[in-house]
């Protein structure tokens, strides 16, 4: 990533020079005077959307009511946001192709319909622009930079030669501003998809603001002091940038009403990859008024077996709530400033180094975040947080995620989980931290122990570090990262595969690369959902909200939504959560005769289609789909 020097009038909101209140001598030395750095905080006057709002939204854009509790609106049109038109197989008969896959469960062939495809018409940019200002109003007060795109469907043969590409729709994203400084987080997210004329896609998830007062904030320059405490030394940063920060949404049953009072300003920490990646990453994030933080202090000690740990909270506005997590163990549903557990040991020998973190956040969404780590769950340690750290740009079922010190991707393992479950689905491992290995994802023939925890599971989700030639783990078993040549995925199990991480799926040469680099991959393996930019650690996680869309939701005592197919439910994840101008992809095996993955919904749900291998004497590989979109 190259070092970059920006005017300051990107960095703050308002900069001038103040005077010490000295003596000028004529012709003497003068010291420069001090700069202050000021920013506006903006009050919360409505939080989301209320039951009448919606409805009216939801007449306008001629869609269902998609209102959730927390007053965000999420409508997707099941049948065709993002959706690949298909066809169900038949035989000579008329009877829908059918089979098995390897646990008995029924099949059923669904091929691409090339002719229905090529008869989509998308709408041009500056239509959508003008549609979507008229039925996706902002509130008042913000400045909006749309982004427009298209989510697109294309396919390569074999050898990753691209055969054909198509747009679905096009997307008109917003990124919201609050006096020229951008707003990001899950509560400022506007964006709408129109396949032809029609709704396909509309969400929204917005504070109703208004501008209260003008406060001192810390420079750029001391902002970075807390964003190295943040990284560490080892990673170069540049001077961090100012936006405002909106947590997610907190209203109950829409009422406007939550627990957030404030829009507050924030430094962006801006990291250089350490994987040599050239696109900039959006970093964590730093709380830009002194003294208003909360500030934790954490202190951890272990028997050997169990771990107990404590934490206090200086600062902040109340009511302060803790999240803790660990490196070998799931600790979803401790918010207490105390926590006892049990670690967990890989059955596989060696030192298990155990990470106790706490994320301390106050009412207004600032958090504070400090780790210890034990070995072999002995001993004792104290560490007291930095002031800042939300947010961080990255990633039966199986979970394993590499950044156990983030709490939001503790958020997206957790809520994987716990919604699968809720719905009767089984866990069969989760690995966190050091005890998450390369060895889990590598294929058996090299060594890997895939067919024991990766490819013995119908879906898995991954969290960590990436680019576009893999991604990364703490420890080295055998080494520290996953690439395309270590991958043989779906000849004992895996269907289905989340990877929440920064550009594995990446076109880097605009010839659609990520295909050939990843083409072995597939050796039974249905879908593989990624990122083509930079993917975004949202507070409060995105595993959660990808899990809830493979089922249907309800709000109070209507349907709001069907279940969505796996791909729709990952550009549906994406279109909530990451930021405007994220780009998702997806990508299916094909047969000859055009029968993908595509359209696969989670076991139970819907139809799945067969595996699709290399070798195979039916539905034998013969090339690729990919469908990628904006956020």
């Amino acid at each position: 990533m190259p070092r970059t020097t920006r005017g300051r009038a990107a960095l703050v909101v308002s900069m001038a020079a103040a005077t010490t209140g000295a003596v000028l001598i004529p012709g003497a030395a003068q010291a420069a005077p001090e700069k202050e750095y000021t920013a506006v905080i903006y009050d919360v006057v409505q939080e989301g959307l209320t039951e009448k709002e919606a409805a009216v939204l939801a007449r306008s854009a001629g869609v269902g009511n998609a209102l959730r509790s927390d007053g965000s609106f999420a409508y997707v049109d099941s049948k065709r946001f993002a959706r690949v038109p298909t066809r169900t197989v038949t035989d000579t008969a008329g009877n829908p192709v059918k089979g098995k896959d390897e646990s008995g469960r029924e099949v059923v062939s669904e091929a691409v319909d090339t002719a229905a495809l090529a008869e989509i018409k998308t709408l041009a940019p500056r239509d959508a622009l003008q549609k979507a200002k008229g039925l996706l109003p902002v509130p008042d007060g913000y400045g909006v930079v749309p982004v427009v795109g298209n989510t697109t469907v294309d396919e390569s043969d074999l050898n990753g030669r691209v055969k054909r590409s198509v747009n679905l729709d096009t997307t008109v994203s917003y990124q919201l501003t609050l006096g020229g400084v951008p707003v990001i987080g899950p509560g400022a997210k506007a964006r709408v998809s129109f396949a032809g004329d029609s709704v396909v896609q509309l969400g929204q998830a917005v504070r109703k603001v208004k501008a209260a007062q003008k406060v001192t904030i810390i420079s750029p320059e001391d902002a970075l002091k807390t964003c190295v405490q943040l990284y560490g030394q080892a990673v170069k940063q540049d001077l961090p940038t100012l936006g405002y920060y909106a947590p997610a949404l907190t209203a109950q049953r829409a009422s406007g009403k939550g627990t957030v009072n404030s829009v507050l300003p924030h430094y962006v920490c801006q990291p250089q990859s350490p994987l040599g990646t050239s696109d900039k990453a959006q970093g964590k994030l730093v709380a830009a008024i002194p003294g208003q933080t909360p500030k934790v202090a954490l202190k951890v000690s272990g028997d050997g077996s169990v771990i107990a740990a404590a934490a206090g909270v200086r600062g902040g506005t109340a009511p302060v709530s803790y999240r803790w997590s660990s490196s070998t163990a799931t600790l979803e549903g401790e918010t207490g400033a105390q926590v006892k557990y049990k670690g967990v040991r890989r059955p596989e020998k060696g030192d298990v180094i155990e990470t106790v973190t706490v994320t301390a956040t106050d009412a207004n969404g600032l958090v504070s975040t400090a780790s210890v780590s034990l070995t072999n769950f002995k001993g004792e340690g104290k560490a007291e947080g930095a002031q800042g750290g939300a947010g961080g740009s990255l990633a039966s079922n199986g979970i394993e995620q590499t950044i156990d010190e983030w709490q939001c991707a503790q958020d997206s393992a957790n809520g994987f989980k716990s919604v699968m479950k809720s719905q009767g689905h089984s866990i069969a491992f989760d690995w966190r931290g050091a005890s998450a290995f390369e060895k889990d994802f590598k294929d058996k023939a090299q060594g890997g122990w895939d067919d024991s925890y990766v490819d013995k599971v119908d879906a898995q989700w991954y969290t960590g570090h990436g680019w576009s030639g893999g991604f990364t783990f703490k420890g080295k078993n055998d080494d520290d990262r996953i690439t395309p040549a270590d991958a043989r995925w779906g000849d004992v199990n895996l269907e289905w595969l989340q990877l929440e991480s920064c550009q594995v799926l990446k076109d880097t040469n605009g010839k659609k690369d990520y295909f050939a680099r990843w083409s072995k991959a597939f050796q039974g393996l249905h879908l593989m959902n990624g990122f083509d930019t930079n993917a975004y650690c949202i507070p409060g996680g995105t595993g959660k909200t990808f899990a809830n869309y493979l089922f249907e939701e309800k709000f109070l005592w209507w349907t709001v939504r069907d279940p969505l197919t796996v791909q729709q439910a990952w550009a549906s994840m994406a279109g909530d959560l990451e930021p405007a101008g994220v780009r998702w992809r997806s990508v299916s095996p094909a047969t000859a005769s055009l029968v993908t993955n595509l359209s696969d919904y989670y076991w139970g749900e819907g139809p799945v289609g067969p595996d699709i291998r290399p070798n195979a004497a039916v539905n034998k590989l013969a090339g690729f789909w990919s469908v990628s979109g904006l956020a």
